[in-house]
């Protein structure tokens, strides 16, 4: 495996840990809920597995798709800022 296949294969792994971890996050969140008293878990259980399905097939998602799918993610587990080791400033 060369380094490009390596990075690509370690981007997707991350990937596909924030989008589980925004599924697990959203069950929880949903338990903690439904002991509040709130009803209606069933919608949250529901995105959370379809959030485990797209985890499944991050390798096979369109890119656009991909990138839109962990951006809501990272947004949903609280870490709204992409992987801290990318450069945020352009270049010169």
């Amino acid at each position: 495996m060369n380094a490009h296949e390596r990075r690509r294969s370690a981007a997707l792994r991350a990937d596909r840990e924030t989008v589980l971890a925004a599924a697990a996050r959203l069950r929880h969140e949903a338990v903690q809920a439904h002991y509040a008293g709130l009803a209606r878990p069933e919608f949250a259980f529901g995105l959370a597995s379809i959030l485990e399905l797209l985890a499944l097939r991050v390798a096979d998602l369109d890119p656009d798709v991909r990138a839109h799918v962990v951006r809501v993610s990272r947004e949903m587990t609280g870490s709204g800022l992409d992987l801290p080791s990318v450069r945020r400033t352009r270049r010169r």
